[in-house]
């Protein structure tokens, strides 16, 4: 397994559901990425990811839930865009406690979903920070990768300039 320490691990942009499709279109388009889609109907978003690229794209359903209220929050207050990075760390609970020491909230623990298209991929264990840099949620994410999932220095194509 490979994991991203003290790194950004991916990217997650939230999109309105009348845009998701164009959104995740383009996205792939300029990035050459393709975003696997895994709808959450018990907790009422979509979610589309790239782990080999870092990309995330999620889109809350029209009907509200508890858990999509938040983004529908951010869609209204922000706009469309980057709502959270996740930033690779090896010890979850340690910087839990770090960040809480310090008066920093930190959410409860998210985890894989076992339908989703990349269960057999990756262990996943996440938990939101929130609002704490420049307009953008921080999520710490521990998330173990199976091997050759990540390209790791192996890039698939030459670079143009070399």
């Amino acid at each position: 397994m490979q994991k991203f320490i003290n790194h950004v691990d991916h990217v997650a942009w939230l999109v309105r559901p009348e845009n998701l499709d164009a959104h995740i279109a383009q996205m792939e388009r300029v990035t050459g990425a393709t975003l696997k889609r895994f709808t959450r109907m018990d907790m009422g978003f979509t979610m589309c990811i790239s782990w080999e690229a870092g990309l995330e794209v999620v889109c809350p359903h029209e009907q509200r839930t508890e858990f999509n209220q938040w983004l529908w929050a951010e869609l209204e207050t922000k706009g469309e865009g980057v709502t959270s990075v996740v930033f690779g760390v090896k010890d979850l609970d340690w910087h839990k406690a770090r960040l809480e020491n310090m008066g920093i909230p930190v959410g409860p623990l998210m985890d894989d979903h076992p339908d989703s298209p990349w269960h057999d991929q990756l262990v996943l264990w996440e938990r939101v920070v929130g609002e704490q840099v420049i307009n953008t949620n921080i999520v710490l994410g521990d998330i173990d990768y199976a091997d050759g999932v990540i390209p790791f220095g192996n890039s698939a194509r030459p670079h143009a300039n070399g």
